[in-house]
Order: C-alpha cells, then sequence, then structure tokens
C-alpha cells in the first residue's frame, strides 16, 4: 500500500554556512524577520570554519555559540555542516553535484575523526547537532554510516518531492532549490547563502518570506510526518524525473541568461542590413 502524504506545498528554509565570521550585518535584518514571522528555519552551523571564503565579519562580532543556543532554545533546528568547511579531495560524492568534497572519498578513520571532532565542539556549546549538511552536498555511503553510528540520522539533501526514511533508519529530507517557487505539492527545501547578499538581494527574499510565510514548514515537524515514509517504486521514478529536471534545467537557465546579454548587440546589428557598408 502507498504512503498516504499530504497533497500540499511546504517549504523547509535552510540556511548554511553559519559561522562566526558570517555576514552578521545581513543576519540580523534575516533572524527579525524569522522571529516575526516565526519561520523556524534550519541553520547549517560549520563547528569549526577555516574557510576563508567565509571571513566575512571579524571574529568575535558577535556572541556565536550564545546565538546558536538561543536559536535551538526557540525551536529551530541546528545542522552539522561538515567540520571545517575545507574541500579535500575531488569527489563529487552521492548526487554529484560539485567535484569537491570535505568527506566524500576519506577513509573511513579520517572521516569518523573529523566527524568525533566535529560534534565534540557542538556538544562542548551545549548544542545538539540534529541534522546532517554537507559542504559542496558531498559526502559518500561511508560518511552515512560514520553519522548513524554518532547518532545523527536525519539528512538534508537529495533529490525527491518528499521526505523518506530508508531501511537504515535514516531520514532524508530533499534540498532542491536555491530560491522559492510556486509548486502545487512537495515538500521543498530553499538553501541560502546570505554571505554575499546585496540589498537587493535582501528586498527580494524579505518579500518572499512575507508571500510564502504560510507554506513555511520545520524540520521536527517534517520529521513527524514523514518518520514512517517509506520510499517506493512510484516515488523512486518522480525522484529521477525531478532530478533530471534539475539537473538539465540549470545550464539551460544558465544558457539563457548569457543568451540574453547579447540580444541588444544582436538587435542593433539587425538593424542596419547586410552590406550596406562594403565599399567594393
Amino acid at each position: 500500500m502507498l504512503a498516504r502524504v499530504p497533497m500540499r506545498t511546504r517549504f523547509i528554509l535552510r540556511f548554511d554556512d553559519i559561522c562566526p565570521t558570517m555576514n552578521w550585518r545581513v543576519w540580523r535584518l534575516l533572524e527579525h524577520d524569522l522571529y516575526e514571522l516565526n519561520i523556524k528555519p534550519l541553520m547549517a552551523v560549520i563547528p569549526d570554519n577555516r574557510d576563508r571564503e567565509l571571513m566575512v565579519s571579524a571574529p568575535g562580532v558577535d556572541d556565536f555559540w550564545n546565538s546558536v543556543r538561543s536559536w535551538q532554545k526557540h525551536g529551530w533546528t541546528i545542522g552539522l555542516h561538515g567540520y571545517q568547511h575545507r574541500y579535500l579531495t575531488n569527489a563529487a560524492g552521492m548526487y554529484g553535484r560539485m567535484p569537491r568534497s570535505e568527506f566524500a572519498g576519506l577513509p573511513y578513520e579520517i572521516q569518523e575523526i573529523k566527524l568525533r571532532n566535529a560534534i565534540r565542539i557542538f556538544r562542548e556549546q551545549q548544542v545538539s547537532p540534529e541534522v546532517w549538511v554537507a559542504p559542496a552536498h558531498s559526502f559518500d555511503a561511508t560518511t552515512v554510516g560514520i553519522l548513524s553510528k554518532l547518532g545523527v540520522r536525519i539528512i538534508s539533501d537529495g533529490y525527491a518531492i518528499y521526505p523518506y526514511q530508508d531501511a537504515e533508519g535514516v531520514t532524508w529530507i530533499p534540498q532542491q532549490f536555491g530560491k522559492f517557487r510556486k509548486l502545487p505539492f512537495g515538500v521543498w527545501t530553499i538553501c541560502c547563502h546570505f554571505n554575499a547578499w546585496t540589498d537587493t538581494d535582501m528586498s527580494r527574499f524579505r518579500q518572499d518570506l512575507r508571500k510564502y510565510h504560510r507554506h513555511f514548514t520545520a524540520v521536527t515537524d517534517v520529521v513527524k510526518s514523514y518518520r514512517e515514509h517509506r520510499c517506493n517504486w512510484l516515488h523512486h521514478g518522480a525522484n529521477r524525473l525531478l532530478e533530471l529536471g534539475i539537473r538539465i534545467g540549470r545550464p539551460i537557465r544558465d544558457n539563457l541568461r548569457r543568451t540574453r546579454t547579447y540580444v541588444p548587440a544582436l538587435r542593433t546589428a539587425a538593424a542596419s542590413p547586410l552590406g550596406t557598408d562594403d565599399k567594393h
């Protein structure tokens, strides 16, 4: 029998690269809106950031771990976003989104040390790591096995229309998009990287929060609703179509954007008949 799932659209909001040196100016504006609208996002926290590209604000600009504890106290979900956010291999991992990884392709022993260190930092700060969020979406079956062994059995990644639980008891919450879309049904995770957002980006995002606020849900609610949901043949087919659509759609959209930049020049050239300037 097919598992019954709610036929409505739900969004999970996920913020990546949360660390002491993130863009606090942008974040405080976002945080205010999230509290005001009672939206409970997934915060992907880097335990020990060593990625220079993420060093936007000076360290110590805010009491970082106090903020993390406060978010969790208010019902926000805290995700384990790798360990140091340093890419060590060129492996694309299970989903092949990006050819770099902090974990995929590394030996079991090394991955276990990194993950134990990451979780230890969380525990020392009295923060519970609830969900795995891999840097660059790159991890492998070894990563999943170690995480499950260490008590992290929810993963935010993959292509699917609805969350599901696999045969090993790991709950998979798909992460499909980087911006809001009008969709008829499904559970969709919107992944946001706000460090480089402009005022225009901020304004558009804050408008979208209000436009879609009644569709938001929290990771805790999703896990309760889909704890017994298994991925059957129908879901496998739909998920495969979704994955192909996203993979094909991205390069097509990128090409269309590039094409638009040439359109004005092409129109100007078309306005002058070929050969009119030929003196021979």
